[in-house]
């Protein structure tokens, strides 16, 4: 006894460094008996959990995760035959127990099993030291009594309450349940919290007759409790294998719409879609969708949908994440699954559509097969981002569009974030729980996503299916990492000898997925026209990287190519004609063989023939082309845009707005690249450069006439107008953002190419509630946007009736919309009303509703100001408000963004040197980029404001360019 008490000591001291628990012990199930009380002053839970574990050495010490978690009697017993009880009364009275326990606060120790309960709240751990010594290779069952908390946000286990329509019986209604990922399982019951550990539950749960209890698997039997009135146990099936952050538990008044549907095997699944009363006619979207996408996904992975039922619930609260892919039972937002015809847009449909998408992949990459640590999980939620849009584009062909712009926007994000001195890895050390919180963000999902979209390029579509097809197969109901697929995929690819040949998928990955930034790919044509030159660099927006740092910070690069003689932007054309590489990563090719004249191409005509490289975004690099070339395909865009996709359109537009950031190109060759955006429509394209314009214009706003040069630039911008064939301007205005602007017949004041006007017009015949069906449609369709139009221009009335609205029982997601649109306001009066609604006691603004409204005020440079003073004057405050950690940096970042004086660099200097000293735990790589970023406003202004200057001058006397020849060399 006394070697096992040293023994547990020195475990006890040698896992006291990190926050892992360790591999003392295998779980190999659980069994739970949940109470949760939700209703009422004085919410609860207490359960009851059965662990089946085994020792992976001979121990007395049991870790297990666990916060704000009280345990209160501890059992222990071996496990002789596997699946059964020793003790027949067990499971009976732990029942009996937990009903004492919650409802009279009563209970008996029985058990005393343990000698010491040690608590780490750091490590959110605890650590049982039991009087029995578990020996090594058999199983045991661990009994544990507990409380837990019922929490008003939406972690662990939380409640929310809603109001009922009049149809309903009760006015008010609860609902409960939870969000477990990444780490808070632990938060509501003690448990092995990590996703490499999974294994098969059985769940009871506790409620009132009057409300469903729901769990990842179909409900086996509802039973009466024996000494509690008007309550119940519901019991669910056996689940498969899988980790704690996918146990649901919940419990709701909710009616559901139900359907069945057939899976590849020929096995039904049930579906079931839950809602209060009145929100069930919303759910068509969703219900149509679905079947569609998840034979896609069977199709596609080769494996049926696992469970036998699977539920679809939304939580009467505005949750700080879009949806979670629980297994068998997904949770919403509110938006991402009701769409109401007539309130909601085709954007609001496409976000339902996309989120469904997600999750339902998640149901394969994430749920059957799962990461076995955060550190990895940008491969599972990367394969997700992919999926998301095929699944979208298979389910709504008529998305296909927006679906591919929703793509690139996304990859894009994740561009720009590594364009940032602290960008973090997609693959990084995770140890503690703040680490694993700070794994869920852009880089994670958006560049995991653009990584394997270059994976699946680059090795083929083919290829990559089968790799998955092999993935599924045999890690099903596993925890494994990215390599298992890298390797896979090395396999599969070396089956075919010529294609195969010197690819190593692992080590090309291992360059983009173990390093921060990405490449820049420089191509420049030789002096004799026929060869060019490529090579790679690191980004160097904002690095100060030595010149050791640049030699080692190198990648494995596919370099796929077109040009103007035979453009080819379709799969094949996307393949990598030639690598750049560690050991080699510069080239020199011939690009403009002699043979080529024997395809109809004059000698000579090479010099004006434009090269093309990474088209449609087919590898996560940036392209950095010669002067020359740009000119050629600014040429090209001129006489026909279309040869080039829209898709290659916005990103060469982004990528010479970034590279010119970056002092690797000149603003003249940039302004010519997008010339022709003042004579042709192309909406996303002009989007993007809309976004690098406004950049500009605030980082110079200091300069009056350089900002009004601005504005004239901008104003030439021509807007897109989709069906020119319709008649109906109600329809032109909802389909393409906007009336043609050098069209001004019938307006008298256009803005961003909207008919101001006839936007105030429709929104009086809103006020006044005798608007068309048509002009309806209209408001709702950009509903942020014309609303922000009115509350810019408009007066006192304007401004009141939509404060009103924003007070009425709105949906959330027209709700921020309208506060989105009244932070456009340019009275600092009004501008100050908004902020008040933040701590409003009557109004008691959601965070989410807060967040998005003070980012979008954010951008108002009348707002800015005030803005910054509240978040400087509320730190505090907003931190309590919003809860989520990481929510006030985000707004310090958006409110900093267009700083640019040296005064303005100071002032934040000093306030985040206080935060600094106030708050240990401060992301300190999130302030270290604000002033970076401030830094970098302040050089660009100084070094480029009089270049842009001259070229927005000379383009304001000469005009946009009316025709264009050929090319000749400089």
């Amino acid at each position: 006894m006394r070697f096992l008490d040293i023994l547990t000591l020195f475990l006890l001291a040698n896992f006291s460094d990190g926050q892992r628990i360790g591999s003392l012990m295998r779980p190999v199930h659980y069994d739970l008996a949940f109470l949760p009380i939700i209703s009422g002053g004085a919410p609860r839970l207490c359960g009851h959990v059965f662990i089946d574990l085994e020792p992976t050495t001979t121990t007395n010490l049991v870790t297990l995760h666990g916060a704000d978690i009280t345990i209160i009697d501890v059992s222990v017993e071996q496990v002789f035959l596997v699946g059964k009880f020793n003790s027949s009364n067990n499971n009976k009275d732990r029942f009996l127990q937990l009903e004492d326990l919650c409802f009279s606060g009563l209970f008996e120790l029985v058990n005393e099993a343990h000698t010491v309960i040690q608590e780490e709240p750091e490590k959110q751990q605890l650590n049982i030291i039991l009087k029995e010594t578990l020996i090594k290779g058999k199983r045991y069952r661990l009994g544990l009594f507990y409380f837990a908390k019922v929490n008003d946000d939406s972690r662990g286990f939380f409640r929310a309450n809603y109001r009922n329509d009049h149809t309903s019986c009760c006015i008010q209604g609860w609902f409960g349940g939870t969000q477990m990922e990444p780490s808070s399982a632990r938060k509501v019951l003690p448990c092995f919290d990590e996703p490499e550990f999974k294994t098969t539950y059985n769940i009871s749960i506790g409620h009132d007759k009057a409300m469903t209890a729901l769990s990842n698997m179909p409900e086996t039997d509802t039973r009466p409790m024996e000494n509690t009135r008007d309550w119940r146990w519901t019991s669910f099936s056996r689940s498969p294998p899988m980790p704690t952050y996918l146990l649901a538990l919940f419990v709701t008044d909710y009616e559901k719409v139900e359907r069945i549907y057939k899976v590849c095997n020929n096995r039904t699944v049930k579906m079931r879609f839950w809602g209060r009363p009145n929100q069930l006619p919303h759910l068509k979207q969703s219900i149509d969708v679905v079947p569609d996408m998840l034979h896609y996904m069977e199709k596609y992975v080769g494996q049926p949908f696992t469970l036998p039922k699977i539920d679809f619930i939304a939580a009467p609260t505005q949750l700080d994440f879009e949806a979670m892919e629980n297994w068998g039972l997904i949770l919403f937002r509110e938006n991402r699954l009701f769409f109401k015809e007539g309130i909601d847009s085709e954007g609001d449909r496409f976000q339902v559509v996309q989120t469904m998408a997600h999750e339902l992949a998640h149901q394969f990459f994430g749920n059957l097969v799962t990461c076995d640590w955060w550190s990895d999980i940008a491969f599972y939620e990367g394969m997700c981002g992919i999926f998301e849009i095929e699944l979208t584009k298979h389910a709504m062909p008529n998305l296909t569009f927006r679906a591919e712009m929703s793509q690139v926007s996304a990859i894009r994000s994740a561009m720009k974030i590594e364009e940032h001195i602290q960008a973090a890895s997609v693959i990084r050390e995770v140890e503690k729980i703040e680490d694993t919180e700070m794994m869920f963000d852009p880089i994670t999902y958006n560049k995991g996503s653009g990584l394997l979209l270059m994976l699946r390029n680059f090795v083929g579509h083919d290829h990559f299916r089968n790799a998955v097809v092999t993935f599924m197969e045999r890690y099903q109901f596993q925890s494994v990492n990215s390599q298992k697929f890298m390797e896979i995929l090395d396999e599969e690819v070396h089956r075919n000898r010529e294609f195969g040949r010197g690819m190593n998928v692992t080590k090309i990955m291992n360059s983009w997925t173990t390093q921060d930034a990405y490449p820049i790919v420089r191509c420049t044509r030789m002096s004799d026209g026929r060869r060019i030159r490529l090579s790679q660099l690191p980004h160097p927006v904002l690095r100060n990287i030595t010149t050791d740092e640049h030699a080692n910070r190198l990648w494995w690069i596919p370099i796929s190519m077109t040009d103007a003689s035979r453009p080819d932007f379709s799969q094949q054309g996307n393949y990598p004609r030639v690598w750049l590489t560690p050991e080699r990563p510069t080239l020199e090719i011939p690009y403009f063989p002699p043979a080529s004249r024997h395809h109809g191409q004059e000698t000579g005509e090479e010099e004006n023939t434009w090269i093309l490289l990474n088209g449609e975004f087919s590898g996560y690099t940036r392209v950095l082309y010669d002067d020359r070339n740009w000119r050629l395909i600014s040429r090209q865009l001129v006489l026909n845009h279309t040869v080039i996709p829209q898709v290659t359109r916005a990103q060469l537009i982004d990528d010479a707005f970034t590279l010119a950031l970056a002092e690797l190109m000149d603003y003249q060759v940039v302004l010519e690249l997008i010339e022709y955006l003042t004579m042709v429509n192309d909406e996303f394209v002009r989007s993007t450069a809309q976004f690098h314009l406004r950049w500009m214009k605030e980082r110079t706003r200091q300069n009056g006439s350089l900002a009004e040069l601005f504005d004239d630039y901008m104003e030439k911008l021509k807007f897109e107008r989709m069906d020119i064939e319709e008649s109906n301007e109600n329809n032109n205005l909802i389909r393409s953002g906007g009336f043609d602007p050098f069209d001004s017949a019938g307006c008298l004041q256009w803005s961003e190419g909207v008919c101001v006007d006839k936007i105030f017009r429709l929104f009086q015949a809103q006020m006044d509630d005798n608007i068309s069906p048509e002009g309806k449609r209209v408001m709702t369709e950009n509903l942020e946007r014309n609303w922000c139009l009115v509350m810019r221009y408009g007066g006192k009335d304007e401004w009141k009736w939509a404060w009103r609205m924003s007070l009425n029982d709105v949906w959330a997601s027209q709700r921020s919309k309208i506060l989105s649109a009244m932070s456009c306001s340019q009275d600092h009066g009004r501008l100050k009303q908004l902020l008040s609604r933040v701590f409003h006691p009557t109004i008691q603004q959601a965070s989410r509703d807060s967040l998005v409204m003070i980012e979008k005020m954010a951008d108002n440079p009348l707002a800015r100001p005030m803005v910054l003073n509240f978040i400087k004057t509320n730190w505090e405050r907003l931190g309590r408000h919003f809860k989520r950690s990481g929510d006030n940096l985000k707004l310090l970042t958006s409110a900093s963004k267009y700083l640019s004086t040296p005064e303005e660099l100071n002032e934040m200097s000093q306030f985040v040197a206080d935060l600094e000293k106030r708050d240990k735990k401060l992301d300190r790589s999130v302030t270290a980029g604000i002033l970076d970023d401030i830094r970098a406003n302040i050089r660009w202004a100084e070094k480029h404001s009089e270049q842009v200057y001259s070229v927005l001058e000379a383009r304001r006397v000469t005009g946009r360019t009316k025709k264009i020849g050929p090319l000749k060399r400089e």
